[in-house]
C-alpha cells in the first residue's frame, strides 16, 4: 500500500508530511536538493517498530517554496513546529546529509526534545575556507542560468562508485527529486549550509543514543570524518554501509534498515 502523504501548518509553512507507524516516534530529514522520497525505501521496514515522520524540508518537494527562511537555525525551527503541529513530545530526531545540519540545530536549540539522534553521511564541522567558495561558486553558477549542469554534477555525487556500477538509474532518481526545487530554494540552502555554525560541541553535550550512520564509499562525508564524531558523543556508535555512497537509504536499504530498526528498538527499550 502506497503512504499517504498530508500538508502539516509547521508555523505558517505548509510541509508534505509521511507520517505512519506505531511505537517510538522517529523524525527524518532529507538532505540537498532531495526530497522525504528518499526514505522510501527504508520506511517499510522502520515501520514495524516506530511512527516515522518524514517530511518535504521548505523549499523541497511537495512542500511550500517560501522566498526566504533557507538557514540552518530556520529550517529548525520550521521542524520543531512540525513536531508540536503532529503532537510529539520527546522523539528520535534524524537527518541525512543537510537534513542532519538542521538536525544538530535543533538538538542545539531544543535538546530536552530528542530522545535520539541519527545523523546519516553528514557532519558537524562547519564549513573551512575552500568549502565556502564551492558553495559561492554553485550560488554563481546557478545564479548564472546552470542551475541544470549544477544539479547533474552535484547528484553524481550522491552515490557511490559500487551503486554507479551497479544501478545508475539511482542517481538519476535521486537527480530528479531536484526538477521542481526553485533556484531561490537551492541558493538559500546553499548560503545556509555555508554560513551554519560548527555542532561539535553540541554533539558532545548531548546525552542521548546516537547512531551515526555512513556509506563506505561516501566521499563527502567520510566514514574517517563520522566515526570521529561518534567518538566525541557519549553514546554516540557508527555504523558503516557496505558498497553504498552518500545516500545509502536508497543504495542499499536493507543494511541501512537494519541498522536504524536495531537502534530504534533499543531506544524504545530504554525509554
Amino acid at each position: 500500500m502506497v503512504a499517504s502523504v498530508r500538508t502539516v501548518d509547521a508555523g505558517g509553512v505548509l510541509l508534505a508530511v509521511e507520517d505512519h507507524g506505531e511505537g517510538v516516534a522517529c523524525l527524518l530529514l532529507h538532505g540537498f536538493p532531495l526530497a522525504k522520497d528518499i526514505f522510501a525505501p527504508i520506511r517499510p521496514a522502520l515501520e514495524t517498530v516506530a511512527r516515522v515522520i518524514t517530511p518535504d524540508l521548505p523549499g523541497f518537494g511537495l512542500s511550500a517554496k517560501p522566498p526566504a527562511g533557507y538557514t540552518m537555525e530556520a529550517l529548525a525551527t520550521a521542524v520543531g513546529r512540525l513536531a508540536d503541529a503532529v503532537g510529539l513530545d520527546r522523539f528520535v530526531m534524524g537527518g541525512h546529509s543537510m537534513g542532519g545540519y538542521v538536525a544538530m540545530r535543533l538538538a542545539a536549540m531544543q535538546p530536552q526534545r530528542l530522545a535520539g539522534l541519527v545523523l546519516i553521511d553528514t557532519r558537524a564541522a562547519a564549513d573551512g575556507a575552500e568549502a565556502r567558495k564551492r558553495r559561492d561558486a554553485a550560488i554563481a553558477q546557478i545564479r548564472g542560468g546552470g542551475r541544470e549542469a549544477f544539479l547533474d554534477g552535484f547528484a553524481a555525487n550522491l552515490v557511490g562508485n559500487s551503486t554507479r556500477e551497479r544501478a545508475p538509474r539511482i542517481a538519476e532518481e535521486l537527480r530528479r527529486l531536484a526538477d521542481d526545487v526553485p533556484d531561490h530554494a537551492l541558493i538559500g540552502a546553499l548560503a545556509g549550509m555555508r554560513d551554519r555554525p560548527d555542532s561539535s560541541e553540541v554533539l558532545a553535550g548531548l546525552s542521548v543514543p546516537a547512531l551515526l550512520v555512513v556509506g563506505e564509499e561516501d566521499t563527502i562525508s567520510t566514514p574517517a570524518e563520522m566515526a570521529a564524531m561518534a567518538r566525541r558523543m557519549p553514546h554516540g556508535e557508527l555504523a558503516v554501509i557496505p558498497a553504498a555512497g552518500h545516500t545509502p537509504t536508497v543504495e542499499r536499504p536493507v543494511a541501512t534498515a537494519e541498522v536504524l530498526v536495531a537502534f530504534l528498538r533499543r531506544v524504545a527499550a530504554g525509554a
